[in-house]
């Protein structure tokens, strides 16, 4: 082989991988969007909270709002990705300022949510390990969403460290909820593991494969991806210790009394 073709071809081999990078992001988002319908159809089209149950009639409004944000967030990522895809960054940076606002009402929305069904319909959590237990869930949920979206903005001129923590933030907040949802993936995990981490399992499951896939895509290990991965599975199993304690039932007895 000539120097030349040498010199094109290690020259090569970045842009392959960068181009395979932004594929494995925009099938993630896609993804994501396709987990989320599927978990959320009945709340889509019937209105009904999980389980099929109503939505509590005190918070219907903040529910439904909470949904849209949500569901407005899955779809700009999708944009956000396809736009990466397609090499248009300077359209993808000025959507991003939007998504700065979203991520951030997504985070008080989440966290008025969370607590404002506790308050009213406790009982609703009955078979799910109870509200106090579930509710440090929804709250590491949405706190760990914020941690990551933040240091995904805060470094939004460094692709390396903003696409990953995006993509987990989004990971940490739609994926528990989008698919412990849908009733073949919940309903065996729930039969077989009887604690709280059962709400984590289809989310860490799933995260354990899209570190696989992008390593695969890639042909390199993504060290920002995998220990921003690292750091919600310690962020799970720190809320499954904290949530059995009795100084949490004491801090949630305010919210749930």
């Amino acid at each position: 082989m000539s120097s030349s073709s040498a010199v094109a071809t290690a020259a090569s081999f970045p842009v392959t991988r960068e181009r395979m990078e932004r594929l494995f992001y925009l099938f993630s988002s896609c993804l994501f969007l396709m987990i989320v319908a599927m978990g959320f159809q009945r709340f889509y089209l019937h209105g009904r909270a999980f389980g099929g149950g109503s939505i509590t009639p005190q918070i219907s409004s903040l529910v439904v709002l909470h949904g849209i944000a949500m569901s407005t967030w899955i779809i700009l990522l999708v944009v956000q990705s396809g736009l990466i895809v397609g090499g248009n960054r300077k359209l993808h940076m000025t959507l991003g300022v939007g998504g700065a606002v979203l991520a951030g009402l997504l985070v008080v929305l989440g966290l008025a949510t969370a607590i404002t069904s506790v308050h009213y319909n406790p009982d609703g959590y009955k078979d799910l390990w109870g509200a106090r237990r579930f509710l440090s869930f929804m709250l590491t949920n949405i706190s760990g969403f914020g941690i990551l979206a933040g240091i995904g903005l805060t470094y939004r001129r460094r692709p390396e460290i903003h696409r990953p923590m995006m993509l987990l933030a989004t990971l940490f907040v739609a994926g528990p909820a989008g698919l412990f949802r849908i009733p073949f993936i919940s309903g065996p995990i729930l039969g077989a593991i009887h604690t709280i981490i059962a709400a984590w399992t289809p989310m860490l499951i799933l995260g354990v494969l899209l570190v696989v896939l992008k390593s695969a895509m890639t042909r390199s290990l993504d060290r920002y991806f995998a220990g921003g991965f690292v750091g919600i599975v310690l962020a799970c199993l720190l809320q499954v210790f904290v949530s059995s304690t009795a100084w949490w039932s004491h801090v949630a007895a305010w919210v749930t009394a």
